[in-house]
């Protein structure tokens, strides 16, 4: 009595789909790592961070949202071949508010970064006769991008 083997093209399908389940989550991490890792990004996170009048409207300590955001987009072949950009979409949050976070930030063919980023607070409803306003919403901090990446701050 001979045992059934089984086709090499199964084998092949088990391999392919045990690749992919390893692979897959590195390449999310690995990728989202990259993304985050763009010298404007690093540098204007740890600025607003920082930043005493941001701490100010929203309480301390600050911390921007990287993990969760409603958009992080840097694509690593591009970023290869000289034509870096970052454009994320996202979260800061103090201990008693939250801010939205804009950063969009391009280097064509290696000359340099530029772009510009901002936090703009949304403010608080507040009722007035009859309708709600949004109290105290504006920028807590805009500013652009030398061409290394640092960024400048040009409102507070």
């Amino acid at each position: 009595m001979q045992l059934a083997q089984k086709p090499a093209g199964s084998r092949l399908v088990l391999l392919v789909v045990g690749l992919f389940i390893v692979l897959a989550p590195v390449m999310c991490v690995g990728g989202h790592v990259f993304a985050t890792s763009a010298p404007p990004l690093a540098r204007a996170v740890e600025l607003i961070e920082q930043d005493q009048g941001v701490a100010a409207a929203l309480g301390s300590p600050v911390k921007v949202s990287l993990v969760v955001t409603n958009r992080l987009r840097r694509n690593p072949i591009r970023a290869l071949t000289g034509d870096d950009d970052v454009y994320v979409v996202s979260t800061v949050k103090g201990s008693q508010e939250q801010a939205n976070f804009r950063l969009s930030a391009k280097n064509v063919n290696g000359q340099g970064w530029a772009g510009t980023f901002a936090v703009e607070f949304q403010g608080r409803p507040v009722l007035r006769n009859g309708s709600y306003i949004q109290e105290g919403a504006g920028p807590l901090i805009e500013g652009d991008f030398a061409p290394d990446g640092t960024p400048r701050v040009k409102k507070r």
